[in-house]
């Protein structure tokens, strides 16, 4: 009952320290079984990248202070078409991009692997009221549509930009050394992975997590370039097991730098869309999503310099900060800003207190 007390007093920390507990618990005991392509563990590693999201969801539910609302079908019939579609991507991915040779024990592996993807999903609509808010904006659209198309585009064309910076300062250049011709067999291959990354990494495992709640209850307290500042912080060490686990350089200080200097300016474009898109966890997601595959698939290849990304995003993340004034803290009743259930209450009150004056 303490600790249920001190999560209901404390949620941000909470939630942060549930997260690292969650990932970091299960990737540094296996970080070397990874190194070693140990793939029947790939299971653990899906939970650990859905920390975020799955201490977001145990905080919140631990928050609720609403009554249950009624038993539908709808949390079942979520998890199971996200488990088919996650599980199809999966399969997809791992037999055209990995190019495993497909098999009935693979899909059986795949099912079981897949598990928190549909899990999370599902919860945008559980009975439990504070979950199903934290998760709605992942599967219900917010904002206009013009959102989607920067969250498609945005880092896409600030990596294009970072090509020639790279040139300039003389540390390499991107590659499609292997990729298909641009055409169908080339736009398969994009779309397998970028689904890939938002069920599996982006959007399901963490922006619930960092976008879907921490950001709008940091926001509550403080600015958006706060906030952004604070996630970003975090967000990047959080991946050191997993950088470990793929071999990354994780004990120099120069891989640091250069991963918070693509991850923190990341963060606040990141919390950007998200304010701007009124706190939609989905243009989020696709924008992470679509960072991702272009920096594996499309441009980078092994060449290009992280640290000529990490300029651009600066510099871009210092435009926005400067023309959207993300020093000054957003009104209470901004989408993008948590609001207690009470605290929301009080407010309808007090406006319809002033309408009847």
């Amino acid at each position: 009952m303490k600790l249920r007390a001190w999560i209901k007093q404390h949620p941000i920390v909470a939630f942060f320290a549930i997260t690292f507990a969650i990932s970091w618990g299960l990737w540094i005991p296996l970080a070397d079984a990874f190194r070693r392509g140990a793939d029947f563990l790939f299971p653990l590693f899906v939970i650990g990248v859905c920390g975020p999201a799955l201490a977001a969801i145990i905080v919140a539910a631990i928050s609720n202070t609403e009554e249950q609302l009624p038993k539908t079908r709808a949390t079942t019939v979520a998890f199971l078409l996200a488990w088919i579609v996650s599980t199809f991507v999966f399969v997809a991915y791992n037999t055209f991009v990995n190019h495993v040779p497909f098999s009935p024990g693979l899909v059986v592996f795949i099912l079981v692997s897949v598990v928190p993807v549909p899990l999370v999903v599902s919860r945008a609509f559980s009975r439990t009221p504070s979950v199903r808010k934290l998760v709605s904006s992942l599967v219900k659209p917010r904002g206009g549509v013009v959102w989607y198309l920067l969250a498609l585009l945005l880092k896409p064309i600030l990596m294009c930009i970072s090509i020639p910076v790279s040139t300039v300062l003389d540390r390499g250049t991107g590659s499609t050394d292997g990729l298909p011709a641009f055409g169908w067999e080339f736009a398969g291959l994009v779309l397998t992975v970028f689904l890939y990354q938002f069920l599996f990494f982006n959007a399901t495992g963490e922006e619930v997590g960092w976008r879907g709640f921490a950001l709008p209850r940091l926001q509550a307290k403080t600015s958006p370039l706060f906030a952004c500042l604070v996630i970003g912080l975090l967000w990047a060490p959080w991946h050191a097991p997993l950088w470990y686990a793929q071999g990354a350089p994780i004990f120099t200080w120069d891989f640091w730098i250069t991963r918070f200097l693509v991850i923190v300016p990341s963060s606040v474009i990141s919390g950007w869309l998200y304010n701007r898109s009124r706190g939609s966890i989905l243009v989020v997601g696709i924008a992470h999503a679509m960072s991702n595959t272009l920096g594996n698939v499309v441009v980078l290849g092994p060449q290009l310099d992280e640290r000529s990304i990490g300029l651009t995003w600066l510099v871009s993340a210092v435009l926005l900060v400067v023309l959207d004034k993300m020093w000054v803290k957003l009104p209470s009743d901004h989408p993008a800003v948590y609001r207690s259930p009470e605290h929301a209450v009080q407010q309808v009150a007090g406006a319809n207190a002033a309408a009847m004056r």
